[in-house]
């Protein structure tokens, strides 16, 4: 395991499920991790389909497609982290969070702030 670290995570051993062994039958919350990155997954794409309002017909599908893999492989991974993790910097769960953390209701705040602000860029 790595140590926790409050910009970029915890390590390779937590990207994309990449250290969950789900072929071991000790362990057994497979299918809630597997549920987890779905429900992720899917916030990511909420992130990027924000930006294609902003530049509709504006840029070319190839742009759009490589700006979807930049948000939803790296950008967007990296913000959750620093708000939903308990390591965070700007997690409220962090006792050393900066400015007294951020409490994000239902997830809306960093959707659609990673969104906005891609999309603001992306315009």
């Amino acid at each position: 395991g790595h140590s926790a670290n409050g910009f970029i995570g915890t390590g390779p051993s937590n990207f994309a499920l990449a250290g969950l062994k789900d072929w071991e039958p000790s362990l057994g919350n497979v299918g809630y991790v597997w549920i987890s990155f779905f429900f992720q997954y899917a916030f990511a794409a909420v992130a990027a389909t924000i930006v294609s309002g902003a530049v509709a017909e504006r840029c070319s599908f190839v742009g759009y497609l490589a700006y979807c893999v930049v948000i939803i492989g790296f950008i967007y991974p990296l913000v959750v982290h620093w708000v939903w993790d308990p390591a965070g910097f700007l997690s409220a769960i962090n006792a050393q969070a900066m400015l007294g953390g951020m409490v994000d209701f239902a997830g809306s705040g960093v959707v659609h702030m990673t969104g906005g602000i891609a999309a603001a860029i992306a315009a």
